[in-house]
């Protein structure tokens, strides 16, 4: 099962990002042989829309769980329309830890957007 984590750098020793939609990468963990793949959020720079187009993004690698700090209402659509389950990070710091805690059930699944809609990327 591949699991996505919205990560602010690459590899498993790498911080969770405080976003989702605008997070700077994803480690994608394979649970099952523990490969693991780094893609840059390339929805990140979006000007509305970003936590919906980084769902798309992960289901086109094959993602099946995310792990996420917060979801906006149109990531949350977008997990339901492509069938993936996301859940809470809670107080884990990395994705090494975060993946584990997923694996030991530790994680409490999205049932709302967790967030109010934003506007897009707020420029001066």
């Amino acid at each position: 099962m591949k699991i996505a984590v919205a990560s602010k750098g690459e590899g498993l020793k790498a911080e969770i990002d405080n976003m989702f939609g605008r997070a700077e990468y994803f480690v994608i963990v394979n649970s099952e042989n523990m490969e693991v793949k780094t893609i840059e959020n390339t929805a990140k720079n979006e000007s509305n829309g970003a936590g919906g187009k980084a769902v798309k993004l992960l289901s086109n690698e094959g993602v099946e769980i995310i792990v996420a700090p917060e979801l906006g209402p149109k990531a949350v659509t977008a997990v339901e329309a492509f069938k993936i389950k996301a859940y809470k990070k809670d107080s884990f710091k990395t994705v090494e830890e975060a993946v584990k805690a997923y694996k030991d059930g530790k994680l409490n699944e999205f049932e709302s957007a967790s967030v109010r809609e934003h506007s897009g990327l707020r420029r001066a």
